[in-house]
């Protein structure tokens, strides 16, 4: 790859990584259901981290939280699944609850429009500030027929009374395996934490656009080039994350269709990840295939697709468990898809540098994902991140090798136009050659024929005259004879004798204007035996 690829290629890079900073702080955390943002910058939002009350089995309402002692502290960003509390007890995954934060704010905010980014939480929530009904996503119940679940990020605003407030969260989950939230609660300036939340859906908007746009391009590049399977396999796996872009982190596809289902959202999010391996496993064995091994190969498809079928088949209850055991497979799978790229940069495969170094970063995005979604890091949703570097370098290398493919084509038209244009510079030549030839051919036959009927005619006049001549020697002779003795038949030999030399001129004159013009006809071969018939009689009598 060139120097001014790599620096574009970083540039891009530091310049993505840079325009996802939050600019929120985390330093301060919440101690005890209590957090203290006084001395908070008033130009960043504040992330609500920390220890929440929470009131397990029980859906209170503001007024109703002085009856009841809190459960436990659930510190947040995290989900209750198996939280201990008491003498070892476990919450379970599924159930309701009540969070509760008392925040003191500065002077500077009370009376002032404030907003709390809510990301997405297990599986439905009900929000209460200040004592006041702020709003809801998804509906609360006690039960899976009482709660509607729904995904989505949403951004309340209020406006705070004094600088002590009070948020209050009733939270349901009966659909998923685990309840409660992994994204930071947001608090700000409403304008702040409304820009954070367009910004958020801006950077998934364009995300989204990039991946659908270079699946369909590789798609439309593979129907006019059936043999480039690479491309089709590539388009899959752009789709695949663009799907997935959709219904993870902003569920752009929730805020473009509000009442669409979320259970079949649910399980077309999890079949991406199933299906994702699925596809990228065939991507990857058609860019590098003499460095995959056919068992591995065939096992890594038949295991992805069995978990992908069984998506299909089950409900959320029990395909969400399936995460866990697909945790060791997927790191097997990331290890063996590591090795495979090394290898083909030992062995110098086209591009092989600059995959290996954007896939392993794509494959930690992965790594990341899955220690996130499983609470082992504190983190976020970096795989559409990390897919968007690797799609950039297969982009740098697509195009590279279209551009040699296309500079070769160009290089053997100009070769290919190079030799029509000699080819038909010597069939000029020959042809010119040929139809010389064959005037000359044609010459030589017309004299050949012109010669062949001159010396027939010449051969013609020859007997025709010898002929003649022989009869009127012949009749010259008679007369002669007859001259003394019978004067009368010697005058009738002499004049027959004139008559013959008169015939004779006329077939002279007629081989010879044959020989100048035209061929003999019929009736002059009948004329020429009629006079030798009649000649030869009158010699005889």
């Amino acid at each position: 790859m060139s120097s001014k690829i790599k620096i574009l290629f970083s540039t891009f890079t530091l310049f993505f990584f840079f325009s996802l900073n939050v600019s929120a702080n985390s330093i301060m955390l919440a101690e005890s259901g209590e957090m203290d943002v006084r001395n908070a910058n008033p130009n960043e939002l504040i992330a609500l981290n920390g220890e929440w009350l929470y009131y397990w089995n029980k859906l209170l309402l503001p007024d109703e939280l002085h009856q009841h002692q809190p459960t436990t502290m659930i510190p947040l960003p995290s989900q209750w699944s198996n939280f201990e509390y008491g003498d070892g007890k476990f919450i379970p995954g599924q159930g309701y609850g009540t969070f509760v934060l008392s925040l003191k704010i500065p002077e500077r905010d009370v009376g002032k429009s404030m907003g709390v980014y809510i990301p997405t939480f297990n599986t439905a929530i009900e929000l209460y500030i200040d004592g006041k009904w702020v709003g809801k996503v998804g509906e609360v119940g006690t039960s899976k027929e009482t709660m509607k679940p729904k995904y989505i990020p949403e951004v309340f605003t209020f406006t705070p009374q004094s600088n002590k407030i009070e948020i209050v969260i009733l939270n349901s989950n009966f659909h998923h395996l685990k309840g409660g939230v992994l994204g930071e609660i947001l608090f700000g300036d409403a304008l702040l934490v409304q820009n954070f939340k367009e910004k958020a859906v801006a950077k998934t908007s364009f995300l989204f656009g990039i991946f659908i746009l270079i699946s369909l391009y590789h798609l439309v590049f593979y129907l006019f080039r059936k043999s480039e399977t690479r491309s089709l396999t590539f388009s899959l796996v752009s789709l695949d994350i663009a799907i997935r872009t959709l219904l993870t982190d902003q569920a752009l596809l929730i805020r473009i269709f509000p009442e669409f289902g979320w259970t079949l959202a649910l399980k077309i999010e999890y079949l991406t990840i199933f299906t994702g391996f699925f596809l990228y496993i065939i991507f990857l064995k058609t860019l590098y295939p003499k460095e995959w091994n056919l068992f591995i190969y065939r096992l890594s498809l038949f295991i992805t697709g069995l978990f992908s079928l069984a998506v299909v088949i089950t409900p959320p209850t029990t395909f969400t468990h399936l995460l866990k055991p697909f945790d060791f497979i997927a790191i097997m799978l990331l290890v063996y898809f590591f090795y495979i790229m090394f290898v083909a940069m030992i062995r110098k495969r086209e591009g092989a540098v600059l995959n290996f170094s954007t896939c392993v970063f794509f494959y930690v995005t992965i790594l990341n994902d899955v220690l996130y979604y499983n609470e082992y890091i504190k983190s976020f949703d970096m795989v559409s991140m990390g897919f968007f570097i690797f799609l950039f370098s297969q982009f740098i290398m697509l195009t590279r090798e279209y551009a040699k493919s296309f500079q070769e084509t160009d290089r053997l038209n100009a070769l290919l136009l190079e030799s029509n244009t000699k080819l038909e510079e010597r069939v000029i030549l020959q042809t010119e050659s040929l139809a010389q030839s064959m005037k000359e051919t044609a010459i030589a036959l017309s004299e050949k024929m012109m010669l062949e009927e001159r010396n027939r005619l010449v051969g013609e006049i020859h007997d025709t005259v010898g002929h003649t001549l022989t009869t009127i020697n012949i009749q010259i002779e008679a007369g002669k004879r007859l001259i003394q003795n019978k004067p009368t038949e010697a005058v009738e030999k002499l004049e027959r004798s004139q008559e013959q030399i008169r015939v004779g001129l006329n077939e002279i004159r007629n081989s010879l204007r044959l020989l100048k013009d035209d061929k003999p006809t019929v009736s002059d071969y009948l004329f020429s035996i009629k006079n030798l018939i009649l000649n030869i009689e009158k010699i005889q009598v």
